[in-house]
């Protein structure tokens, strides 16, 4: 492991950073150990960065620690998180990272601040993450995550999304259409590719459930899983089910409701859903996956840019209108009505906007033309 020395720093630099391991300098806990924040001398001046300590009780070791070590020295990326330095003495192994401020995705879920728009954009960084992660440039060798869910995906002061915790990743060839390894199924219950644990074969598509769960978590507002009365109930079968039966309604985020697009929404889901295909060959690409947001997050600028042009007053006015009564809560709820389009003067005009943000009628030909216009005209004599 010598190429790794110039990684190296010593334990009373982090101790002094972090006070000691101190309780204030702690900022959270997963299965590798503890993670705290704390200032280094670097090159650039002081700077904040996280490290994360081994702790041996939680299950994890030496194995783990170099996996994190190996894996984000070769593959760099703008979604991932930039290992900067670790750290061996005794027993001690500590890793360190560049410091994302926000945190991570999970805390976030339920946040009416945090907006669909900037959801798209995380959701959209973490997929090309994991694309460039199954399918990189310039390596034979391709990385399976093992363990994607909305707690190892964290953002920085500008919400960027940096993909994180490698220390159950295993490496495939790069160079195949398919890549499958055997190994004892990990994972945390509920991001777990359903496959993968019935029969142990682990591939790429399994990664691509795990963010299909991520995607619905970001969706709902809420994490997969719920515990009551020391039982763990998995939500995922509950959510496709909804999908399944039109009824996303009844499990979206109620923060969200008001400002998403019904297109953005549509295309969201449905490249979500089928990230959760039993059958994995039915499964999208990560490639396709960050196209399908990509064109998810397009939908709801049009959508947000069309919404500032129009005059509500004038559009309540004409909605009071319609043949059939329409149901509303919000303006973004009316301007979807209208974008659908409806009935008005008794069913001769249907009323809808186009894509420069202005109300369009479209009457009836019956009403334009009398009945004695529309009789065939009489045939005059050439003479």
């Amino acid at each position: 492991m010598e190429e790794f020395d110039h990684l190296k720093i010593q334990l009373k630099d982090i101790t002094e950073a972090t006070d000691n391991f101190s309780a204030s300098k702690r900022i959270g806990k997963g299965g590798f150990g503890v993670v705290y924040n704390g200032e280094l001398s670097l090159p650039e001046g002081r700077t904040t960065v996280a490290f994360k300590r081994l702790d041996r009780r939680l299950g994890q070791g030496n194995i783990e620690f170099w996996k994190e070590i190996i894996t984000l020295s070769k593959y760099r990326h703008e979604n991932l998180v930039p290992l900067m330095h670790f750290c061996i003495e005794g027993d001690e192994r500590i890793l360190v990272y560049e410091y994302a401020s926000r945190g991570s995705l999970d805390r976030y879920l339920n946040q009416i601040s945090v907006t669909w728009s900037q959801r798209l954009k995380i959701c959209i960084g973490a997929a090309r993450a994991l694309n460039f992660l199954h399918d990189p440039m310039e390596t034979q060798q391709r990385v399976l995550h093992r363990d994607i869910k909305s707690s190892n995906i964290l953002l920085d002061e500008k919400w960027t999304a940096k993909v994180s915790d490698f220390g159950l990743s295993k490496l495939g060839p790069a160079n195949q259409p398919q890549t499958y390894l055997f190994s004892n199924a990990v994972g945390t219950p509920g991001y777990c590719d359903p496959l993968y644990l019935e029969t142990g074969f682990l591939s790429k598509e399994s990664d691509v459930y795990s963010f299909g769960v991520v995607l619905f978590e970001v969706m709902c507002g809420k994490l997969c899983y719920e515990y009551s009365n020391d039982k763990i109930t998995i939500l995922v079968p509950k959510w496709k089910k909804c999908y399944e039966e039109k009824r996303l309604d009844e499990i979206i985020f109620h923060g969200l409701k008001e400002e998403m697009g019904s297109s953005s929404l549509e295309s969201f889901s449905s490249v979500a859903y089928k990230c959760l295909e039993k059958a994995s060959e039915k499964r999208p690409t990560t490639a396709e996956i960050v196209k399908e947001l990509e064109f998810a997050l397009k939908q709801q600028e049009v959508f947000e840019d069309l919404g500032k042009k129009l005059d509500f007053e004038e559009m309540i006015r004409i909605a009071h209108l319609a043949v059939a009564p329409l149901s509303y809560k919000s303006q973004s709820q009316l301007y979807t009505l209208f974008l659908k389009g409806f009935l008005v003067d008794d069913g001769k005009t249907w009323i809808s906007i186009n894509n420069s943000g202005e109300v369009v009628e479209m009457i009836c030909s019956k009403t334009c033309i009398s009945e004695h216009q529309l009789q065939p005209y009489a045939t005059k004599d050439s003479r």
